[in-house]
C-alpha cells in the first residue's frame, strides 16, 4: 500500500529513533520478521553513523557534543515479547463494530488485530499514518497481498479494504499515530 518513499522514510525515522513507542515496535517487529526490513535499517543505520561522525568534526568551531538522540529507542526485547505473545497464549480477542477482532497491548497506539480465513474488514481510510505488521497469515488489501513480516503503512487519505488470504487466520500488529481530533473523544 505504501510506496518506497514512505518506507525509505519510515524506516529512516525508525533508524534514527524519532518514532513513537508504538511505531518503534512495528519497525523493530518488521526488521526481526523481514530480511528486507533487517537489511533496510542496517543500511539507514551505516548512514546515520556517517551523518553523526561527519556532524562531530569541527568546523572551524570547538566541537560540541552533538543533541540528537543517538540512534533509535529499542523495543526488541518488547517486540520479541510480543512475538511471543502473539505466536503462544491465546490473547483476550474482542470483535470490533466492523467484525474484525482486536486485542490490546500496554502499548499506547498499538494493537493485534485478527482476521479470519476469508474474513474482510470494511473499506475504510486513515486520518494518521498507520503500520500493520504480519504476524502470520496473509492478507490484501487492494493494493498488495502481505504475509509474515511486510510493513504495511496506510497514509493519511489512503483507502483500502484488507482481506484474509488463505486458509488461516491472519494476526498483525497494528501501530497508530495518534490523531488530534480523536483524542477530544477519549
Amino acid at each position: 500500500m505504501q510506496n518506497q518513499d514512505s518506507y525509505a522514510s519510515f524506516m529512516m525515522d525508525h533508524a534514527a529513533g524519532n518514532h513513537a513507542d508504538a511505531m518503534t515496535l512495528a519497525g523493530d517487529l518488521h526488521i526481526l520478521l523481514s530480511p528486507e526490513g533487517s537489511e533496510t535499517a542496517r543500511l539507514w543505520s551505516i548512514v546515520g553513523g556517517a551523518l553523526l561522525e561527519r556532524d562531530q568534526r569541527p568546523v572551524g568551531r570547538p566541537n560540541t557534543p552533538s543533541k540528537r538522540r543517538l540512534g533509535p529507542r529499542r523495543n526488541t526485547a518488547t517486540a520479541r515479547e510480543l512475538l511471543a505473545l502473539s505466536d503462544g497464549a491465546p490473547l483476550p480477542w474482542k470483535r470490533g463494530l466492523s467484525g474484525v477482532s482486536y486485542a490490546n497491548t500496554a502499548t499506547r497506539g498499538a494493537k493485534f488485530m485478527k482476521l479470519e480465513p476469508g474474513q474482510s474488514a470494511s473499506t475504510h481510510g486513515h486520518g494518521a499514518l498507520e503500520a500493520t505488521v504480519v504476524l502470520q497469515g496473509t492478507f490484501s488489501d487492494g493494493h498488495g497481498v502481505y504475509s509474515r513480516g511486510d510493513l504495511v503503512l496506510g497514509e493519511t487519505g489512503m483507502r483500502h479494504k484488507p482481506a484474509a488470504v488463505g486458509d488461516e487466520p491472519c494476526i498483525c500488529f497494528v501501530a497508530e499515530t495518534s490523531n488530534p481530533i480523536w483524542s477530544l473523544f477519549r
